[in-house]
């Protein structure tokens, strides 16, 4: 151990120099932080700005189903993978703590208490032939002075690193509510399509009857009954399937909310609000980067890699450690509490200094790791948000088509009825044949499911642009999260 008291004006000057000559050989990062104020958005993206409001908390209400909001609260409630997310969140807590006890001093106690028998004939008198007390009672105390800031930076990065677990769990929460969303979705969508089912088989069947009257009067062959029945098992086999379908997602639907697939059983059929707003907040290119929890959690990411460089810089400095200790101690052939004496009295400090000179180069590979970390970060964040941006731009474009294609559908669906009701009527008159009722039915048939899975479409990526969105934010999330303060700031 050196002491402080040892070392000369000299000797300190030449470490702090020797210190200052810590050599990192240009290893520096090479990549920055997109500004997503300079993307560009696009004319889909831009010519949807309006003054519409961000998503709130609980955006999946604005379908007005009371199903729905029960199931998605009882998701955040119940599901596993939100609580091993939280989990997570209070791990690095924790691990926050760890790395902020290294600012305070250790101090430790110990004592050691012997009372020993010495033999008469095994050793010269004393101690032969009596009995000895030994004991010790001291207090350590060490201090590692933070004077290049390595243990200001693993704390403000475990501090970065518990913001980013809290974004993370925030975008499980979200990917979890768009889940029970969009599963809910197609739980309608097998209802309709059930529907359109239902409906053509008692089309079918109605033209069976037609045909077979028919028959009976002479007015057609026993072909068409026969062709007329052909597709009623197909359509009884389809309903059966939609119905497989409705079993099957009322079962994930019972798991996303964290119970067992017989809570799926009680699930009624949807009654979704069809209309879906496609308009954008004109705030979108300032604030989708605040709002997003997977962009807020790369950024702490950012920040948290930008702290490990300053540890990993750190290290090539040198450490002074302050060391005390004070005790009493005593081996005496007296009583057991001989020691509480003046005489028994013990305590040294100092100081412990180490300065790294050669290590193979072990120093500047944890610095090139730790700059080389840093750059993936940066590039991951800037992957996320030029991914963001293309998210709400892929869900505006396909609910603009969709909803085109909707209302072209609408108008088939119209047109395609009143033709069955012709050719139906014109075959019960025997001024249509058959093959004219079986094309129309085939086209109406067509049209219906069409609109089932463009309405059921729409609705499942305007859940999509909530959650490209950001989802419902809570208060004070989304400015934390694009606050560019040191994390300590923030805590």
């Amino acid at each position: 151990m050196i002491t402080l008291r040892a070392l000369p004006p000299l000797a300190i000057l030449s470490v702090m120099l020797m210190a200052s000559c810590a050599n990192t050989d240009g290893i520096s990062p090479r990549s920055a932080m997109i500004d997503d104020h300079a993307v560009d958005l696009g004319h889909v993206i831009e010519a949807a700005l309006t003054d519409a409001n961000w998503p709130t908390d609980g955006w999946w209400s604005h379908w007005n189903d009371a199903q729905l909001d029960e199931l998605v609260a009882k998701a955040v409630f119940n599901n596993p993978s939100l609580k091993i997310a939280l989990a997570r969140v209070d791990q690095a807590d924790e691990l926050a703590r760890m790395a902020g006890a290294s600012r305070y001093p250790n101090v430790s106690v110990s004592g050691d208490f012997t009372r020993t028998r010495f033999a008469r004939y095994a050793s010269p008198s004393p101690p032969g032939g009596n009995t000895v007390w030994s004991n010790a009672i001291g207090v350590n105390l060490g201090y590692e002075l933070d004077l290049w800031g390595k243990h200001r930076s693993e704390l403000e990065g475990a501090l970065d690193n518990a913001q980013a677990a809290s974004a993370d769990a925030r975008v499980v929460k979200l990917t979890l509510q768009t889940a029970v969303a969009r599963t809910y979705v197609a739980f309608s969508r097998s209802f309709d399509e059930r529907d359109v089912a239902e409906a053509t088989l008692a089309r079918q069947q109605n033209t069976v009857d037609i045909i077979e009257r028919r028959v009976k009067a002479g007015l057609a062959s026993p072909l068409e009954v026969v062709q007329a029945r052909t597709p009623v098992s197909a359509t009884r086999a389809s309903i059966e399937e939609f119905n497989r379908q409705i079993t099957l997602t009322r079962n994930a639907l019972a798991v996303l909310i964290g119970e067992g697939p017989g809570a799926g059983a009680s699930l009624v059929r949807p009654a979704l609000r069809l209309d879906v707003p496609v308009a954008l907040p004109a705030t979108l290119p300032a604030n989708l980067v605040a709002r997003r929890p997977d962009i807020a959690a790369m950024r702490w990411r950012v920040e948290t890699s930008a702290k490990v460089i300053d540890v990993a810089r750190a290290d090539f400095y040198p450490n002074i450690d302050l060391i005390a200790t004070a005790g009493l101690v005593s081996a005496a052939f007296g009583g057991f509490f001989t020691l509480i004496n003046n005489d028994a009295l013990v305590h040294s400090f100092g100081a412990a200094i180490s300065l790294p000179i050669f290590d193979g180069g072990l120093r500047k590979g944890r610095y090139g790791v730790a700059v080389a970390s840093y750059d993936q970060a940066v590039e991951t964040y800037n992957q996320t948000v030029l991914a963001a941006f293309r998210d709400v731009a892929d869900q505006v474009t396909s609910l603009q088509s969709l909803g085109r294609q909707q209302i072209e559908i609408e108008a088939t669906v119209e047109s395609a009825q009143s033709a069955y009701d012709y050719a139906i009527k014109g075959y019960r008159a025997g001024i249509a044949d058959y093959l004219s009722v079986l094309s129309t039915q085939t086209e109406l048939l067509q049209a219906q499911e069409r609109l089932t899975i463009v309405r059921a479409a729409r609705l499942d990526s305007w859940a999509q642009l909530m959650m490209a969105l950001g989802g419902g934010v809570e208060a004070g999330a989304a400015e934390s999260a694009h606050k560019t303060t040191r994390a300590t700031d923030v805590h």
